[in-house]
């Protein structure tokens, strides 16, 4: 039977692509564009009734949350959680091709990849979205389904996943029936290898406002009234002066463990930086000796001013004293402390500087979670090695990823293992250009069943000990 399930895949590629692919990511769903949403989560409900006992739509603070139960030929469930909504397109003038198009081209920056599809969403995170349900169709219509499923479509990934925490509690009798937690993903490099990486940073993410009861008055008056600006540099150099962090938290330095600092040791041979920041769009960095490089990127926490904004705004100049500042902060962390306690140290510290202030101040929390790590043996990591190696395709792990995932709640709060990652050579996410792969699609779907094979075998043989 497998054999005849890997023919029906391989047969099916090209039709995939052009009728459910192509027009999946033609969809404009950015997070905040409303009709594009509802198309996409139109087209997600059209794609999956067939195949679901159950859907429950949950309205978040943007928008909707899906949650499908489709059963398999278990009684095993396992949580697969998917984004249908993208990030806007900014400067489309510097695509090759528009991006609401989905054109196959080959992208001259990257010529050795060959034939693309370019579009918004082709890498993060539409294409292995209904790659992975296409699998899921083709299994259940065969009756070869070896697990049962819960499926998590998110709306608001790329805002942070707001409603996230809310929506686990309201499905908190269905999650729990999982095992374990898989997002689906284009996870190999540009050399073919498939990459793992066993945990996620964690993120407390917050605005701080300093203000006056002052209007806006005439710059002549700057010597005699505060400037939240001002206020505003003093608290941000209060919380983080000479590349540190000034919160005893996170201040302490991150002790590596035995499994890291040997998978520390194989990516700094192996890897490249200037292939690292190739793909990521870095023309500009400060760090280049090996070492330094890896640890700082996935290990020290991180301080980023993402927004920072005060005064006149408009187009031209206008000679005013601001009565209001503000800045977006985002704190990245690999150490194991909740994101409250961090906001908590913050909150200690920043009272300490309120004498030094001529102006108010608030600080806001958006979003926050902590990290997450699973564990190189785990039953996840394990069959998804396994199903990259049915496909003669090796494996790159790393000890965690520089970024953040809503998933890491998951892991802290009901101690579930999860992890990202699946076949599929794709990349500038965010990015002009977002690409996936044509002729590595195929490998994307087999990957995902091999996956679920192998999952569903391994579990068995753990529980038959």
């Amino acid at each position: 039977m497998e054999n005849d399930i890997v023919k029906q895949i391989n047969r099916t590629n090209n039709e995939f692509i052009r009728n459910e692919l192509i027009p999946f990511l033609r969809i404009q769903s950015n997070t905040t564009n409303k009709n594009g949403i509802n198309e996409a989560l139109n087209y997600i409900k059209t794609y999956i009734e067939d195949i679901s006992e159950e859907i429950i739509e949950f309205q978040g603070e943007i928008n909707p949350i899906i949650l499908s139960k489709v059963k398999g030929n278990s009684e095993t469930y396992l949580l697969i959680y998917m984004m249908y909504d993208t990030q806007p397109i900014k400067d489309e003038y510097k695509w090759i091709s528009p991006p609401s198009k989905a054109k196959i081209k080959t992208n001259p920056s990257l010529p050795e990849v060959g034939e693309c599809i370019l579009a918004r969403g082709a890498y993060n995170s539409k294409t292995p979205l209904i790659a992975f349900l296409n699998i899921v169709r083709i299994l259940k219509s065969m009756n070869q389904l070896p697990l049962s499923l819960y499926l998590i479509f998110d709306g608001e990934e790329e805002l942070g996943s707001p409603s996230f925490p809310q929506f686990i509690q309201n499905n908190l009798a269905h999650i729990r029936k999982c095992e374990d937690v898989y997002y689906p993903a284009l996870k190999q490099n540009l050399d073919g290898d498939a990459v793992l990486k066993l945990g996620y940073k964690g993120i407390l993410s917050l605005t701080i406002e300093t203000f006056t009861d002052n209007e806006e008055v005439h710059s002549s008056y700057a010597n005699i009234i505060p400037n939240p600006a001002y206020d505003l540099i003093r608290l941000i150099n209060f919380l983080f002066s000479q590349d540190k962090i000034s919160l005893p938290i996170l201040s302490k330095k991150y002790e590596l463990s035995a499994e890291d600092i040997e998978l520390l040791r194989v990516l700094k041979h192996k890897i490249s930086i200037k292939e690292i920041e190739k793909k990521a769009g870095i023309m500009n960095s400060i760090i280049t000796e090996p070492d330094e490089f890896f640890y700082r990127y996935l290990f020290k926490p991180t301080f980023n001013i993402s927004t920072l904004k005060s005064g006149y705004l408009n187009s031209g100049f206008k000679n005013s004293v601001p009565n209001r500042s503000s800045c977006n902060i985002d704190i990245r962390f690999s150490h194991n402390v909740a994101p409250d306690r961090i906001l908590d140290e913050l909150h200690v510290k920043l009272e300490k500087c309120k004498p030094k202030l001529s102006s108010n101040f608030k600080i806001i929390k958006n979003m926050g979670y902590g990290s997450s790590r699973v564990s190189k043996n785990s039953l996840l990591v394990k069959s998804l090695e396994e199903s990259f190696t049915n496909l003669h395709i090796p494996t790159e792990i790393w000890p965690i990823s520089a970024a953040a995932s809503p998933l890491n709640i998951l892991n802290n709060q009901f101690g579930m293992n999860y992890i990202t990652g699946g076949l599929g050579i794709a990349g500038n996410a965010h990015a002009a250009n977002e690409f996936v792969q044509v002729s590595s699609i195929v490998n994307a779907r087999l990957g995902y069943y091999f996956f679920l094979n192998t999952y569903k075998k391994r579990l068995e043989k753990i529980k038959s000990v």
